[in-house]
């Protein structure tokens, strides 16, 4: 798995199916079966973490929609890493 920001190549080939003017409005999550938005993309990136599946097992991933209207209040909390180099 690889986070990517909306501005890197990769990531814009993979997001050219999402209007731009609503890209920015929540996650997304691309696989081998395709890209996941929202919910379904929290869903899915759950799956790959470690612990992910207790959280999937306690449909705590529906909470996604709260935590997309709350950005501004976790964002803090969440740490800057660096960007992954381009391929």
């Amino acid at each position: 798995m690889r986070l990517l920001p909306f501005d890197d190549p990769r990531a814009r080939r993979i997001l050219e199916v999402v209007p731009e003017d609503v890209r920015h409005e929540s996650v997304h999550a691309a696989d081998a079966r395709g890209l996941a938005s929202a919910t379904e993309a929290f869903r899915l990136i759950l799956t790959r973490l470690q612990g992910g599946q207790v959280l999937l097992a306690t449909g705590l991933y529906r909470l996604y929609p709260w935590v997309a209207r709350n950005r501004s209040l976790i964002g803090p909390f969440v740490p800057d890493l660096p960007r992954p180099p381009v391929s």
